[in-house]
């Protein structure tokens, strides 16, 4: 792979080959981005374009076939060094060894790249460690930080790298992608793209756990139901997943058959539709609705959703999803 064969992030990718024809290269680089958009793809394309040898269709596209950017692809390369989090945290010992390894110079390429994957795991005082490499990077030496959010990270580490943000890839794109090379059938592709985040990575994650998910049920007894009891509401409250992400991903597989019942209700397409295989249930559930009621159940889906969410809300899952059925119970009329 080179950077022509990477998925999208075409103006993060121009930068970095601006920065190499230009010999503008800094010493610290912060990609930060949703997990799963490629963040780590393109760090390791822009470490085998640093030190390809080989001399790729252009001077800012590796080779992909020298000594150099093979051993990059099997992460054998002594001057690329990649730092993963070790049971969800960045060791010490990790940050120690790259600092040991970034004070020599580049024993087979141009320049020593290390990258430094989850860097918002590292406790505080890690962080400080870093820091000092950061203040005072080796010659010869590139660091890539790679983040969900640059706000995760200390400002003082901010403020020493240049940010590259890499956004969300269209539904599209991902749902493509999933066809193309991983076999989906486009219903399914374009089912797991909407819940991705614009991440193929995601998408592949979630493909075991939206299968378990019973969406016939959820359509006929909870997302398109009326008139809740006290007692229904209390059942689904309490079959709930305790993991605050699981919460999240019924929610959004909920959102998604009640984007499918306005669909119904506006167009009679299935071609349009996300649950393709459950059309006929969906038009044939949406003739008791009108459109007005829909959206307001959709607009309190997703004020839940937000609510829940760890980043801008934090509430407690139980007692939103309890509020929003009662929410939509006083709702479903019409």
């Amino acid at each position: 792979m080179a950077f022509r064969d990477v998925l999208g992030h075409e103006k993060e990718i121009g930068q970095l080959q601006r920065a190499i024809l230009l010999n503008r290269v800094v010493h610290s680089y912060l990609f930060w981005g949703n997990e799963g958009v490629g963040r780590k793809k393109v760090a390791l394309e822009f470490a085998k374009t640093l030190n390809c040898l080989g001399g790729g269709p252009t001077p800012i596209e590796a080779c992909d076939q020298c000594v150099s950017c093979r051993k990059i692809d099997r992460q054998l390369h002594p001057d690329v060094l990649l730092i993963e989090p070790d049971n969800q945290t960045i060791r010490k010992d990790q940050i120690l060894q790259m600092q040991q390894e970034l004070v020599y110079r580049p024993s087979e390429g141009r320049r020593r790249v290390c990258i430094v994957s989850a860097a918002d795991r590292m406790a505080p005082h890690m962080a400080n460690v870093l820091l000092k490499t950061l203040e005072e990077p080796p010659l010869h030496t590139v660091i890539i930080l790679l983040a969900p959010h640059p706000r995760r990270l200390l400002p003082t580490i901010r403020s020493r790298c240049q940010p590259i943000r890499f956004a969300s890839l269209p539904l599209e794109v991902v749902s493509k992608w999933l066809v193309d090379h991983e076999g989906l059938e486009p219903g399914e592709a374009r089912l797991l793209a909407s819940f991705s985040e614009g991440s193929p990575g995601r998408a592949l994650e979630l493909r075991d756990k939206v299968a378990r998910i019973p969406r016939e049920e959820f359509l006929k007894e909870w997302v398109g139901a009326k008139g809740f009891s006290f007692e229904t509401i209390e059942r689904w409250v309490e079959s709930l997943p305790t993991q605050r992400e699981e919460v999240l991903l019924l929610l959004e597989v909920a959102k998604t058959l009640l984007r499918d019942l306005v669909v119904s209700k506006l167009c009679r397409d299935p071609s349009k539709l996300f649950h393709r295989d459950l059309a006929e249930k969906l038009e044939a559930l949406a003739s008791s609705w009108t459109l007005s009621a829909l959206m307001k159940r959709l607009d309190a889906l997703q004020r839940t959703i937000v609510a829940i969410s760890p980043i801008r809300g934090n509430a407690n899952p139980a007692l939103a999803v309890e509020a929003m059925m009662l929410s939509w119970d006083m709702k479903s009329s019409g």
